[in-house]
């Protein structure tokens, strides 16, 4: 049944993350969780890999390396891949009673439960002929055949998830309340104008765009509560549209996965950069990490910096080790050793030693990771140490004090940002300055409006790709396939099955402190 396809990763890496034990995945029964685990993951109720056997040879591999939805997809509905066409196994599609024509024109009844264990451990269908050879042949227990009849039975309501003959819901997560209220309801209106005009144009597939909210409060907790109601009330929703998640970008990636729940846009502090961890949230630019490889490049391709003449200096806790180790691996694998690394912890480093230091040890220039350590407060230590060296700042951790630095970092401060304004094009810029005067919306959060717009097209063109016959795992894959998608706003997106940031890269922004302005040096500088 199954071969290599795109969606091997997610599957492996969502199977292996998560217990089945005590109805552990939402939604799911015990049968159905296991079922799940072997059928994405290929591993048995015993928690080993059964056998299979594949080819008329019977080369056996473990079921791990060739589990259902490599081919028949996550959703079992089947997609061509490598001249073989995959069948739709969902069970509603096996027990049709007239049976199946295939495109190699073999032809059976319907499958029940006897002929579906003959198909899957001896490759026959119900009138006894021969599978395609692309087919293995898997060696279950009694157990595991029942928990995966189970899963693919459950197939049938998870695809209609959100979705129903005649809408389509997307969720979002906002502030209503308190001091981000303004923020979060222009979101809101601008979200809801944008669905308003799709479907006065008869909507998507003939589906109409529906916008339910639930309130962001600040508190991780409290928000998180409010979206999982969202989530299990009523029809629930298909997908989730620029949510409010700073604060808990792990656990939104988390919620993500154990729903099979499409995220586009989320309003983040920093991008969840564990490894193999997102498989379902898309963003649309590079965060505070990635923007430091960008600084990274340019201090060894226009500074002409080694390494070891580079410093990282990030703020203390486990995302940013990762992220500093994230950098540091960048810069080792151009060769040249490491650069250094230090830590700042507000209120317990000593800075004016930090910057001691790293003047000692070489420090030509200074990365500054993480929003411990502001900008302003490093240039006076640095000063009072009559050390000027190139400061380089990803964007979101620049404050506006970096335009009244000491004098001596003038032509030595640069700052990297995932877009510009003259990432703009015209007609698309007028198109969302009239959308704003249909929301009502006269100020705002100009980024995160713009980044909602963006993912608003994202999202419709995600829906068309995948077309009508809908379910979050073919959206995912859809969004999977975006190449270069041009949403007017920001720089081009680019999607596959490991990358969840669709523009991968940055400007380069020099401060000129003389004049008191930002100064775009270069064109787009890509990660990829």
């Amino acid at each position: 049944m199954f071969a290599n396809s795109a969606a091997a990763l997610r599957a492996i890496s969502l199977a292996s993350g998560l217990a089945v034990a005590g109805g552990a995945l939402a939604g799911l029964s015990d049968e159905q969780a296991a079922g799940k685990r072997l059928f994405e993951g290929g591993i048995g109720v015993s928690g080993e890999s059964p056998q299979a056997q594949v080819g008329s040879g019977g080369l056996a591999l473990p079921a791990s390396a060739l589990p259902c939805a490599n081919c028949h997809g996550p959703d079992g509905r089947g997609r061509p891949e490598g001249g073989v066409t995959p069948p739709d196994i969902r069970w509603s599609e096996l027990i049709k009673p007239y049976g199946h024509v295939h495109e190699n024109r073999r032809q059976h009844g319907p499958f029940d439960v006897d002929s579906f264990r003959i198909a899957v451990t001896e490759g026959l269908d119900p009138d006894g002929n021969r599978l395609d050879q692309a087919m293995p042949r898997y060696l279950l227990a009694a157990r595991d055949l029942e928990n995966l009849q189970a899963y693919l039975k459950h197939l049938e309501k998870r695809a209609a998830r959100g979705v129903d003959d005649t809408h389509v819901r997307i969720g979002t997560l906002v502030p209503l309340r308190g001091p981000l209220a303004e923020a979060g309801k222009s979101v809101q209106r601008l979200l809801e104008s944008y669905f308003a005009r799709i479907n006065a144009e008869g909507g998507v597939y003939g589906r109409q765009l529906e916008l339910v909210v639930a309130e962001y409060v600040g508190d991780p907790e409290r928000s998180l509560d409010n979206l999982t109601h969202l989530l299990d009330d009523g029809d629930g929703v298909f997908a989730l549209l620029s949510p409010f998640a700073a604060g808990f970008e792990p656990r939104l990636t988390d919620l993500a996965q154990e729903r099979d729940l499409p995220v586009l846009a989320p309003v983040v502090l920093e991008l969840d950069n564990r490894p193999a961890a997102n498989t379902h949230v898309f963003h649309l630019l590079s965060g505070g990490t990635e923007l430091a490889r960008v600084l990274a490049d340019y201090a060894r391709d226009t500074l002409e910096l080694g390494n070891r003449g580079i410093a990282l200096v990030q703020s203390a806790g486990p995302a940013w080790d990762a992220a500093a180790r994230e950098v540091a691996s960048h810069l080792e694998r151009r060769g040249g050793g490491s650069p250094q690394q230090v830590i700042y912890r507000p209120g317990l480093s000593d800075l004016d030693a930090i910057v001691g230091k790293l003047e000692a040890d070489g420090g030509k220039a200074v990365i500054l990771l993480g929003p411990a350590l502001d900008p302003v407060d490093f240039g006076a230590a640095a000063a009072r140490a009559g050390w000027y060296p190139e400061l380089l700042v990803p964007g979101p951790f620049a404050s506006p004090g970096v335009l009244t630095l000491p004098p001596g970092f003038d032509r030595k401060v640069f700052v990297s940002y995932p877009s510009l304004p003259s990432d703009r094009e015209r007609p698309v810029w007028q198109d969302y300055v009239a959308l704003l005067g249909e929301a009502g919306i006269e100020r705002g959060p100009h980024a995160t409006l713009v980044a909602s717009f963006a993912g608003a097209e994202l999202l419709v063109e995600a829906l068309k790709r995948t077309g009508r016959e809908l379910s979050r795992d073919s959206m995912v894959v859809g969004l999977e396939k975006v190449q270069g998608f041009e949403s007017g706003l920001l720089p081009p997106l680019t999607y596959n099955t490991t990358r969840r940031i669709g523009a991968l890269g940055g400007y380069i922004v020099a401060v000129d402190l003389t004049k008191q302005v930002y100064r775009p040096i270069g064109p787009w500088h890509s990660l990829d």
